[in-house]
């Protein structure tokens, strides 16, 4: 087993900085300290983005450069957020970001400027405050690298919409090689062996170990609260061969208890390319039994192709890839124990998302973006419906569309050079938490403000802080149309002192602060 440590302060500097190596190491997986935090140059971009007669809408309207890898998701607050790479040539590229607060219909969108050639960002939505040890950071976390430096960086905003609480990280070891980054809403877990608490990624990059392994998939825990640092697995093939590896992927799952149990763990995906061809590696990382990508008691293949996507919910996982001109998909109902596959058409590049028992998955065939539901976990497909509104405009390339409840974005040339487009997807879900109160108990408002029905919805509510004899309750809300709310209760409480309240409603939270005083909660704001 091997690993990689960080402990210690973050560094910061005052001024945008390029690759420092503090540190060199004879063995992989030792002698990384600290990371460094960098003062952003922030661009913000000027042309509107407002959607066409179609729907679609052009991100990067102010962009005369290619832009490419796209991604999205939505913040706590509800704001869709949306990141992609600007490649202004072979050895130079910057990372942007755009927020619409309406729904997609309007955005603001700002270019990072750094040197080096930065690509792959991907962002994801995060809770700290709804689980133990971390810190309490919520919003957006994302990952990005430069493989001109050799570096590996992160990013957390607070507040999308206040870029005076954008900050940006690289770690201050250099990667040989470094190729692919990617991140997952939700992602918060425990890592016993160091004691590291907060959001986990993946990267791929070719490690030395034992010789040399080329595209080796690792796999990171970071600090939530940005004090020790983070600890960083990779793959080192003892189990099973998984590199050289390519476009990964992950999705987290979680119960509705701030403590971590064996019910919180994290789906990683990837492209291995061995001797015998492309297979599609699966693995499922519980932290509470073995942190470790290498060893994890859950890894197999799960088919062969290449370019897998992941989603997930609940029990349900279906993971989408590309085999035989086809899109393919491979799912499972009981948390990746027994897999079926199903075929869902010809096409390319496929990304997917799951709600409940639906699984939304888009994907390229002639130029054109599809999207196609299943209501069964995967097992079936409708209909495919065309998401662009030119048609031939989408790019066929790696990675050129993301899928998510807030909608999808792609690369599309219709402009003639590449652009990054935002489309709504399928009538989807979206809860969230309207408002807590106290009184005997707490009560709080949980609404679908999505286009979509939901059904199944985890709540729970849990009360922290001061001395709480009862303050955990959760249940399940069988059906929230689109549009209606209602009211969860946490029925008896008991305690006294100040506290913190925190109600959650999948992947909707929200906090609020009170007194407790016996069965009583006063002062709920």
């Amino acid at each position: 087993m091997k690993r990689a440590i960080f402990i210690g302060a973050i560094v910061v500097l005052s001024a945008v900085v390029t690759a420092i190596n503090f540190n060199s190491s004879e063995e992989s997986a030792v002698n990384f300290e600290n990371a460094i935090k960098i003062t952003p140059n922030l661009v913000k971009m000027r042309q509107p983005m407002t959607a066409n007669s179609g729907g679609n809408v052009l991100i990067t309207a102010d962009s005369i450069d290619d832009d490419h890898l796209p991604a999205i998701t939505r913040d706590p607050s509800g704001n869709i957020v949306v990141t992609w790479t600007t490649e202004y040539s072979l050895l130079d590229g910057d990372i942007g970001f755009a927020y619409s607060q309406d729904g997609g219909s309007t955005w603001t969108g700002y270019m990072l400027l750094l040197d080096g050639k930065e690509e792959y960002s991907d962002c994801a939505a995060v809770y700290g405050n709804k689980y133990e040890g971390g810190g309490e950071f919520t919003g957006i976390w994302g990952v990005y690298l430069d493989p001109l430096n050799e570096q590996l960086g992160f990013y957390r905003m607070s507040d999308i919409t206040n870029t005076e609480t954008w900050e940006f990280y690289y770690w201050v070891s250099t990667y040989e090689n470094p190729t692919y980054a990617c991140i997952s809403d939700d992602t918060w877990y425990n890592e016993f062996n160091y004691d590291i608490t907060g959001p986990t990624n993946m990267e791929i990059h070719d490690e030395d170990y034992g010789g040399g392994i080329p595209g080796c998939p690792s796999h990171w825990y970071v600090d939530g609260a940005v004090e020790q640092g983070g600890v960083q697995y990779f793959d080192a093939q003892s189990e099973l061969l998984t590199a050289p590896a390519s476009d990964p992927d992950m999705v987290c799952i979680h119960d509705s208890n701030p403590a971590q149990t064996e019910d919180d763990f994290v789906y990683l995906t990837w492209q291995y390319s061995g001797p015998d061809g492309n297979k599609i590696v699966l693995k499922k990382i519980v932290p509470n039994i073995e942190p470790d990508i290498e060893y994890t008691p859950y890894q197999q293949y799960i088919g062969e192709g290449t370019n897998p996507n992941i989603g997930a919910s609940g029990d349900n996982v279906v993971v989408v890839y590309m085999s035989g001109g086809n899109v393919v998909a491979a799912y499972s109902s009981d948390r990746g124990e027994t897999w079926a596959t199903s075929t869902i058409g010809p096409g390319k590049y496929p990304a997917v998302y799951m709600s409940g028992s639906n699984a939304y998955c888009a994907y390229i065939n002639n130029g054109n973006l599809y999207l196609v539901e299943s209501n069964d976990g995967g097992a079936t497909w409708g209909s495919p419906q065309q998401i662009n509104d030119v048609d031939g405009s989408v790019v066929e390339e790696e990675n050129a569309v993301d899928i998510h409840p807030a909608g999808i974005v792609w690369t599309d040339n219709r402009n003639g050079n590449y652009d990054i487009y935002f489309a709504s997807g399928a009538a989807a879900p979206v809860l969230n938490v309207a408002s807590i109160s106290g009184g005997f108990g707490v009560s709080a408002v949980i609404e679908n403000i999505g286009t979509g029905d939901a059904s199944d919805v985890q709540w729970s509510i849990d009360i922290t802080g001061g001395i709480v004899l009862k303050g955990h309750a959760e249940g399940t809300i069988a059906s929230l149309p689109a549009g209606s709310s209602t009211t969860v209760s946490s029925g008896l409480v008991l305690g006294i002192g100040p506290v913190t309240v925190t109600v959650t409603a999948d992947g909707a939270s929200k906090t609020a602060s009170g007194f407790m005083l016996g069965p009583l909660v006063l002062g709920v704001s």
